[in-house]
Formats: structure tokens, C-alpha cells, sequence
């Protein structure tokens, strides 16, 4: 990954009622050098949350935009045994 992509897993603190951002709890981010904080993120491309709730353990991919700010560009739900969802 490079350093304006970075993948981490956390839990859905709650989506936003358009639907376009979520706030995530999350652990840290692997490529992009951030902390583990809870922050909301809006989405971009193809990503949506259709069938997640408040709770869902997931794991994510942002993109650094030119304004600076993290988007996700891919999430998916991670299993109960803690499965980065996006691993080979």
C-alpha cells in the first residue's frame, strides 16, 4: 500500500442518515501511519453501507483526497474471529 492508502479494523459507532459517512472506532491504520481513534469518514467510488448497523465489527480501506481528508473506498464486515475481510 502506499502512503495515501491505509487499511484498519474497528466498529461502527453509527452511520450518518444520508447514508454518505460513518463513524468508526478503530484500531491503527496499516500504510498511512494514523492512531487508533474513533473519527467519521465520508465515502467515495462504489463504497456504501447498505447492510451495516451501529456495532458491525469491520474492516476498511481509505484513500487520502487532495483536501487531505480520509475516505473509504472499501469496507467489508469482519467475522467473529476477528478476520480482516479483505485478507488473501
Amino acid at each position: 500500500m502506499n502512503q495515501d492508502i491505509g487499511r484498519a479494523m474497528g466498529n461502527i459507532v453509527s452511520i450518518d442518515s444520508d447514508g454518505g459517512s460513518v463513524t468508526i472506532d478503530h484500531g491503527p491504520f496499516e500504510g498511512i501511519g494514523m492512531g487508533a481513534m474513533t473519527m467519521n469518514f465520508a465515502l467515495m467510488g462504489e463504497a456504501d453501507l447498505v447492510g451495516f448497523s451501529e456495532g458491525d465489527r469491520v474492516s476498511f480501506e481509505v484513500k487520502r483526497g487532495r483536501d487531505g481528508s480520509y475516505r473509504i473506498m472499501n469496507i467489508c464486515n469482519a467475522d467473529e474471529s476477528d478476520t480482516d475481510c479483505f485478507a488473501d
